[in-house]
């Protein structure tokens, strides 16, 4: 089984302009590093347009041509001290995440988007859980809170009653760096351990810290998404690198993960299964290490049956 562990839709109305156009000034520079291209950031919003999905058929249709079985999806809460409320409210997307779990049965498995600072938090939270079905929840600290701030700490309580895990944005790229850097994470981790936490990107400028943190705490795990641009720019020390965290980890701590749509425009979502399930190097990696990674890690993160 493959999974991909870190997806997101495509729905209008889901994010204000405020987020594209900052988020567009990010991933045209990676675009144009990788491609050798001198795109606008406009240009690349052009090229987002085109993986506009309403109704998660385009989605379905790339996960049948790539081989990937299920996709873990998510939104993004940025609306509570970034953008504001975007037109469709963060509660009504992690109800239309859950619709869409619902509606392709067996392929997605949603999380709840969630700014743990929100006065109503913990009713979204309840609601996501116990009414949509949602399997756990997507936290990004670059919205502006740390991960082991106390005001997290009753979501926290929670996810270990109901026993799911959570997702948290690790590393920069986009907005307010310092907020999601794996030490942070690992702190909550800590405090929490009967909560699984995954550090989305492997922690991506900080992996070493989410390397030692998913080595020494056996709740902490990583998925490999946005790794697409190591892979491009040094395919061998991609491989180096993945090969030194599955030594470090092992193969348990380590999930498959694409961040669709933006790495996609670096790497194709076909080509990155191919390049973990196949890997072109000669750095060895194991049938078993590569099945872990692909699909079998993610099972135990997400409660996943056969």
């Amino acid at each position: 089984m493959i999974i991909d562990a870190h997806v997101h839709l495509i729905i209008p109305g889901f994010v204000k302009s405020k987020f594209i156009l900052g988020n567009a000034r990010m991933a045209s520079n990676i675009y144009n590093r990788v491609h050798g291209t001198k795109i606008t950031p406009s240009e690349y919003i052009n090229l987002l347009k085109a993986r506009v999905d309403p109704d998660c058929s385009k989605l379905i249709g790339i996960m049948d041509k790539s081989g990937i079985d299920k996709s873990v999806i998510f939104g993004v809460d940025w609306a509570y001290a970034v953008t504001g409320e975007p037109r469709v409210s963060n509660r009504e997307q992690n109800r239309i995440h859950a619709e869409m779990a619902k509606k392709y049965e067996g392929r997605f498995i949603p999380l709840a988007a969630l700014d743990p600072r929100r006065p109503d938090a913990m009713d979204q939270a309840k609601e996501a859980i116990e009414e949509f079905g949602m399997k756990g929840f997507k936290l990004h600290p670059s919205a502006g809170f740390f991960p082991n701030d106390p005001v997290c700490y009753p979501l926290y309580e929670k996810c270990a009653d109901w026993g799911v895990p959570i997702v948290f944005h690790s590393g920069g790229i986009e907005f307010n760096w310092d907020y999601g850097q794996p030490i942070y994470i690992a702190s909550a981790a800590e405090h929490f351990p009967e909560v699984k936490m995954v550090m989305a990107h492997a922690g991506l400028e900080s992996w070493d810290q989410a390397r030692l943190a998913a080595t020494a705490l056996a709740n902490v795990y990583v998925d490999i998404s946005i790794r697409q641009l190591d892979y491009r720019v040094n395919r061998e020390g991609f491989y180096r690198w993945l090969r030194d965290f599955v030594d470090w980890a092992t193969p348990w701590k380590v999930m498959f993960a694409s961040d669709t749509p933006m790495p996609t425009f670096w790497c194709p979502e076909d080509e990155w299964v191919k390049a973990i399930k196949e890997p072109d190097t000669d750095i060895p990696f194991t049938k078993e290490e590569i099945e872990i990674i692909m699909g079998k890690a993610a099972q135990v993160v997400f409660n996943v049956e056969e």
